[in-house]
């Protein structure tokens, strides 16, 4: 039974009949209490049975007439006595109007008043005539005077019984709605965070049978799956190109002997120069792997990150006789990874002087909770067709930017890599007049 409560669809189909009845209960008795039909009869009213009952126990015989009775408004208001039989003595034929309010109120002690299309039922109030009692009841037309009398127990009961019935429906929704998407919010809220690469956040707690909470039960198996497979490559990176380093290292030994020994050939030089590259990329590999595992998330000044890359891009650019301009919005903090982040933006400026003719730009700004950092350089650029691979790891373009040029391919997807941990996005294009533009997009929150 408690399995078949926390289903969503029984929780719904229940919250559904429920809203259904209590606003039908409510609007019922909504409806006898804004009714006239069930309105206590006020003083005017109670001024005319008594005005009446004078006037029958002044002429009984009048009583009995059949014809209306001229009230002292001028308006003509018709009496109707019952016995203890609950007949009407007075008149041979009563119309079912009359007959139901008299049969629906009786009690002396609590007169009321009935507006029924052009007439007014006032009623009852006890009469005594030759020592039998009798319920005495008035009928009267419809006046201007006696609908704004009126007017106030009328009140707006349409609108009233609408504007209650609306209230309570929507109450009830809200409450319904809450129950089921606040804890859907909470887990898009988490799981917005896990898109922008925050792959420590923890899942909210939803203790439910429901639908939602074992939602958020395999969310949360998948997120703990995920870290676990995240951490066991990273492990396996480091392991991997950790070994490497021992054969490598013995193989240079070994051409180091043999130039000593023997004069240095081509294929000893090629040997040598594939060495190197692998070197470099187990070290690329190894920096890599430290720095995702040892990673920590935290809030940092953009100032701080770029002080240091300005300052290693102008003294490699001086190298190489480039120049390096850089600018940037002061002030400003962003949650991020400071190390995995200044690695990434070190490879992209580091590939673009590598391929620049004379300078390179790096400009950043603030745009809509982003901060987009563009780095454009004023060399070739890449084909086209070539733009969407050059992210990928050991991927070396064609012409210009070949093998001979340097590098192992790791350093734009090791930016990638980093970026797409932030949370954030990276593009490469060619600019409109000459050279690649990089661009980056970080969330600021």
């Amino acid at each position: 039974m408690k399995r078949l409560l926390n289903n969503l669809f029984v929780k719904i189909f229940v919250s559904f009949w429920l809203i259904l009845l209590i606003t039908a209960f409510v609007a019922f008795n909504m409806s006898r209490l804004v009714s006239t039909d069930n309105v206590a009869a006020p003083e005017w009213a109670l001024k005319n049975l008594q005005d009446f009952e004078q006037r029958i126990q002044n002429n009984p015989n009048k009583a009995f007439n059949q014809r209306p009775a001229p009230h002292s408004s001028g308006r003509f208001t018709m009496p109707f006595l019952v016995d203890e039989q609950g007949l009407v003595v007075n008149h041979p034929q009563v119309d079912r109007a009359i007959r139901r309010f008299i049969a629906n109120h009786d009690q002396v002690n609590n007169p009321r008043i009935m507006l029924d299309h052009e007439r007014v039922f006032i009623g009852p109030r006890a009469i005594t005539l030759d020592d039998k009692t009798y319920l005495l009841y008035l009928e009267r037309r419809r006046s201007p005077e006696l609908m704004n009398n009126l007017l106030p127990l009328r009140g707006s009961s349409p609108w009233v019984l609408a504007g209650v019935a609306i209230l309570l429906s929507l109450a009830l929704c809200f409450l319904l709605t809450r129950h089921i998407v606040s804890p859907l919010k909470r887990l898009q809220s988490a799981a917005n965070k896990l898109s922008r690469g925050q792959l420590d956040t923890q899942l909210p707690e939803i203790n439910r049978g429901d639908e939602i909470g074992q939602l958020s039960e395999s969310l949360q198996r998948m997120v703990d799956t995920l870290n676990q497979a995240i951490s066991n490559q990273q492990r396996l990176l480091s392991d991997i190109s950790h070994e490497l380093r021992s054969p490598l290292t013995r193989l240079n030994m070994a051409l180091a002997l043999h130039k000593k020994r023997q004069s240095s050939s081509a294929e000893v030089e090629r040997i040598e120069r594939e060495s190197q590259r692998l070197a470099e990329m187990i070290n690329a590999l190894l920096s890599l792997s430290r720095m995702q595992v040892n990673a920590q998330r935290q809030q940092a000044q953009l100032d701080e990150l770029m002080i240091d890359l300005v300052d290693d891009c102008n003294f490699e650019a001086e190298q190489l006789s480039k120049k390096f301009k850089a600018t940037y919005p002061e002030h400003l903090s962003l949650l991020c990874y400071p190390q995995l982040l200044s690695s990434a933006l070190e490879n992209i400026c580091r590939n673009a002087l590598k391929y620049a003719e004379q300078q390179v730009t790096l400009e950043a700004n603030i745009e809509q909770q982003y901060l987009v950092i563009v780095i454009r350089d004023d060399g070739p650029g890449i084909d086209e067709s070539e733009l969407d691979n050059i992210f990928r790891p050991f991927y070396r373009c064609g012409e210009a930017r070949d093998r001979d040029s340097g590098g192992v391919g790791l350093g734009l997807a090791i930016a990638e890599s980093a970026i797409r941990q932030h949370g954030g996005s990276i593009s490469a294009h060619n600019h409109s007049g000459k050279g690649l533009e990089v661009s980056l997009r970080l969330p600021l929150q």
